[in-house]
C-alpha cells in the first residue's frame, strides 16, 4: 500500500499506470506541487499535457481504489446470497481510524426471515390482541407493628390518593385508624392498580366492608353479627405447670390469665403451685353463625393447691358491675388487678441491682416487665384518676394512675393510649388504658409496670392489697339464684368432659 499525504492510495495489480514521481497528490492542492517540476515557464508550455494526466491519474486512481475494496470484501458465490449484501461505497473512504469491524457492519442482512421479523404476522397481531388485561388480585396483609392505611396502601402500589379516599367515608371507615398489629385485610386491586375492595374483621362479630360502587365511587358497611353465648367445662392435675396442664385440658392462655387473677390473692402461682394441684372450671364460649370464634369469661372455678379448696364465681350486680366472689358472697378480688396485662413471661422481676440491658450497669429496677406482643391491651390495675399520660425519658409512653389509699400505679413503654385517656380522666378497674409497645428504653415489646404505695416502689407481685367488699345485703338473694346453677354444673361436669348439647342449649343466652 502506497500512501500520499497520510491517505492510502490503492493500487489495482490489474492496472498497470505509469504513474511519475513528478505527478501531484490524488488529493489536488495547488500548493502540494512536488519539487520534480520544472520552472515557471516549463509549465506553461505543458500545461495541457499535465492537465490531461491529472485526468487519467484521477480517474484510474479511483478505478484502483474501488477495486481494491471489493477484493477486500468476501462476496458469497452463491447467488441466492447475493442479496444478503448492501456495500456502503461510503465506507471505502473512511479514515484509517474507522476499524474495519465498524464498516463491515454496514453490510445489512435483507433476507426473506430477517424482512419478516421486522412486520407484525398476522398471528402476532392476533396473539397481541387477544391478550387478556391482568385479573384483578386479592392481597391478604397483616398489620405489623406502625402501620397505617397509608403505609399499607404504599407498600401494595396503591395511591396516597385512595387511602384519602377510603378516611373520607368517616366514621364508617374509623375501624381501620385503630388497626392492631396481628390484625388481617382482605384488599382486592383492579388490573390497573387502584382499589376496588377492603374488607377487615374488627372482632370476631364485626366486620368492615369497603367496596367500589358502579359509579366508581367507595361505600363503607358494618356487619354486626349476633353472637350466641354457651357454657363449657374443663378441669385439670398440675403436672409441670399451671400454663401447660391448662392447654392441656383445652384451654386458651387467656383462660390461664383468669385463672391467675382470680384466685391471684390466695395463692401465688409463681411459688406456690405444685405438682399433684388441680383444677376445674365452668366458662363461655361464643359462637358466630354456629362457629365457635373465642371464649369468655370464667363463670365459676376450682383450685385445690397443697390439699386446700379455694372456689371462686362471678356475679354481676343489677348496675353492671361484676367481679369474683367465694360462694358465701366473700369477696376474692382486691382494690387492685395482680396482672394489668396478659403477658406471655415475666422478662424482668423487680431488684434494687438489676444489670440494665440497654445502659450496661446496675440500676434498680423498680417495677416488673410483662412480656407480651405489640397492640396488647394494658388495663388499669385499680380505680383510680390519671394523673399523667403522654412521653418520659426511660418510659416512652407512659400513663400514671392515682388511686384511694395512698397507692400510685405506672405503665410504661406503650405503643398508644386510650384515645379517650386525657389527664383527670376517671377510670375503672380494668378499663383498658393504652396497649403494649417498646417505646423509650425498651429491647423489646412488654408492659413495664410498677407499684407505688405511699411514694415508695413496692414489688406489685408480693404486695399487700386493699380487699374489696363484700357482695351487699340487697343483692344476697340474687346472688345466690346466680351463682348456685354454676357451682351444681362444676360439681356435674368433674370429667373434664364439654356440656352435651342439651346444657349447652339450655344454658345458652344470645348477647
Amino acid at each position: 500500500m502506497h500512501r500520499l499525504n497520510g491517505y492510502p492510495l490503492f493500487i489495482s495489480r490489474s492496472l498497470k499506470l505509469n504513474i511519475k514521481p513528478c505527478m501531484v497528490p490524488l488529493y489536488l492542492n495547488n500548493s502540494e506541487w512536488l519539487p520534480c517540476m520544472r520552472r515557471q515557464n516549463l509549465f506553461a508550455k505543458k500545461k495541457s499535457r499535465i492537465a490531461t494526466w491529472l485526468k487519467v491519474t484521477a480517474l484510474f486512481s479511483g478505478i484502483g481504489t474501488l477495486g481494491i475494496v471489493i477484493a477486500k470484501v468476501s462476496l458469497p458465490t452463491d447467488p441466492a446470497l447475493d442479496r444478503q449484501v448492501e456495500l456502503s461505497i461510503s465506507a471505502a473512504i473512511a479514515p484509517p481510524e474507522t476499524p474495519l469491524a465498524q464498516r463491515d457492519a454496514t453490510l445489512l442482512d435483507r433476507s426473506p426471515s430477517a424482512l419478516t421479523a421486522e412486520t407484525d404476522t398476522p398471528s402476532a397481531v392476533t396473539a397481541e390482541a387477544s391478550r387478556e388485561p391482568n385479573p384483578d388480585t386479592t392481597r391478604t396483609v397483616r398489620v405489623q407493628s406502625g402501620d397505617s392505611l397509608s403505609v399499607i396502601f404504599s407498600r401494595l402500589g396503591l395511591s396516597a390518593q385512595e387511602a384519602s379516599n377510603v378516611i373520607a367515608l368517616g366514621d364508617q371507615a374509623a375501624p381501620l385508624e385503630k388497626m392492631r398489629p396481628g390484625d388481617t385485610l382482605d384488599i382486592l386491586i383492579s388490573a390497573d392498580q387502584s382499589l376496588k375492595s377492603i374488607n377487615y374483621q374488627i372482632a370476631p362479630n364485626q366486620s368492615l366492608s369497603i367496596q367500589r360502587n358502579a359509579d366508581n365511587q367507595l361505600t363503607a358497611n358494618q356487619i354486626v353479627l349476633p353472637v350466641e353465648t354457651r357454657l363449657a367445662t374443663a378441669e385439670g392435675h398440675i403436672d409441670s405447670s399451671l400454663y401447660q396442664s391448662a392447654i392441656d385440658a383445652g384451654l386458651s392462655a387467656n383462660m390461664v390469665l383468669q385463672l391467675a387473677d382470680i384466685f391471684g390473692w390466695k395463692i401465688n402461682f409463681l411459688k406456690d403451685v405444685q405438682n399433684g394441684d388441680h383444677f376445674r372450671l365452668v366458662y363461655e364460649e361464643k359462637f358466630v353463625q354456629g362457629k365457635r370464634v373465642q371464649t369468655g369469661h370464667v363463670m365459676a372455678a376450682e383450685f385445690t393447691n397443697a390439699g386446700k379448696v379455694f372456689q371462686a364465681v362471678r356475679y354481676t350486680t343489677p348496675e353492671g358491675k361484676a367481679g369474683y366472689y367465694e360462694p358465701n358472697g366473700a369477696s376474692l378480688g382486691r382494690g387492685f388487678l395482680r396482672y394489668p396485662v396478659e403477658f406471655s413471661r415475666i422478662s424482668s422481676k423487680f431488684s434494687l441491682a438489676r444489670l440494665h440491658p440497654i445502659y450496661d450497669r446496675i440500676k434498680p429496677h423498680k417495677g416488673v416487665d410483662f412480656a407480651a406482643p405489640t397492640g396488647t391491651p394494658i388495663h388499669a390495675a385499680g380505680a383510680g384518676k390519671v394523673e399523667f399520660v403522654g412521653w418520659q425519658h426511660g418510659y416512652g409512653k407512659v400513663v400514671k394512675i392515682k388511686h384511694d389509699g395512698g397507692y400510685e400505679t405506672v405503665y410504661g413503654h406503650m405503643s398508644r393510649f386510650n384515645a379517650a385517656l386525657k389527664k383527670g380522666s376517671t377510670v375503672a378497674m380494668g378499663q383498658t388504658i393504652g396497649f403494649v409497645g417498646m417505646t423509650g428504653d425498651a429491647t423489646g415489646p412488654h408492659l413495664h409496670y410498677e407499684f407505688h404505695v405511699k411514694g415508695v416502689y413496692t414489688d406489685p407481685l408480693i404486695a399487700k392489697m386493699p380487699e374489696a367488699n363484700p357482695i351487699p345485703s340487697k343483692y344476697r338473694k340474687d346472688f345466690l339464684a346466680q351463682t348456685q346453677s354454676v357451682l351444681d354444673l362444676m360439681a356435674q361436669n368433674s370429667q373434664a368432659a364439654p356440656l352435651n348439647e342439651a346444657n349447652a342449649s339450655a344454658l345458652a343466652t344470645n348477647d
